[in-house]
């Protein structure tokens, strides 16, 4: 095989799952510090812009180490990244965590916070959304159990206040060690309350 020999696959079209796995492997090296916010915006660009996997292998020169035989043969190189996987989202873990523990003292104000004060496409920016989403649902819910004790007067409302409580804790205290450890965990809530008031992408 020649070094300028390219494989066929190399121009064949983009697939949304290729495009995404490339936005997300972007979305990590930006959190991680390893791209500035201007050269995301330029290799962002390239893959929503990408027809076929050589164009969308364009936007990764310079990231990845791509050996010739590996280009030659359409390898995408989103998936030979020169920084180890145990490295992932490291830069962003403490502020991730702290968004979510943030909540156990300010509800959804702290998480939305670092939502805002996060960049766009970074680690902790999606960790703020989900604990503010977490934390909107759990609001709603007490209120909603307040509302139902204070018109029925029922006793059982006592008891699913104080286990709404003690969900909320332990949940929120999860999704912060998780968001520390790097994780993309997805909290149990949810999976059954599909609200998403601030995005999680």
């Amino acid at each position: 095989m020649s070094a300028t020999f390219e494989h066929p696959s190399l121009h064949l079209p983009v697939t949304e799952e290729q495009r995404d796995r490339a936005e997300h492997w972007l979305q990590e090296a930006y959190a991680d510090g390893r791209v500035s916010s201007d050269e995301f915006d330029r290799r962002i660009g390239q893959v929503l812009g990408a027809g076929t996997r050589k164009d969308l292998n364009e936007a990764f020169y310079g990231l990845v180490q791509v050996p010739t035989t590996s280009r030659a043969m359409g390898v995408h190189p989103a998936y030979q990244p020169l920084v180890g996987r145990q490295t992932k989202q490291q830069a962003g873990r403490g502020v991730a965590g702290a968004a979510h523990f943030s909540a156990l003292l300010t509800s959804i104000f702290g998480p939305l916070v670092f939502f805002a004060l996060s960049p766009q496409g970074s680690y902790p920016r999606k960790e703020a959304a989900k604990a503010f989403n977490f934390q909107l649902v759990a609001l709603g819910s007490w209120i909603g159990l307040l509302v139902l004790q204070g018109v029925t007067g029922l006793g059982i409302f006592d008891f699913l206040i104080g286990l709404a409580f003690l969900g909320w804790v332990l949940l929120t205290v999860l999704s912060g060690a998780k968001a520390l450890q790097g994780d993309d965990w997805t909290n149990p809530v949810k999976k059954i309350v599909k609200v998403e008031a601030l995005s999680e992408r």
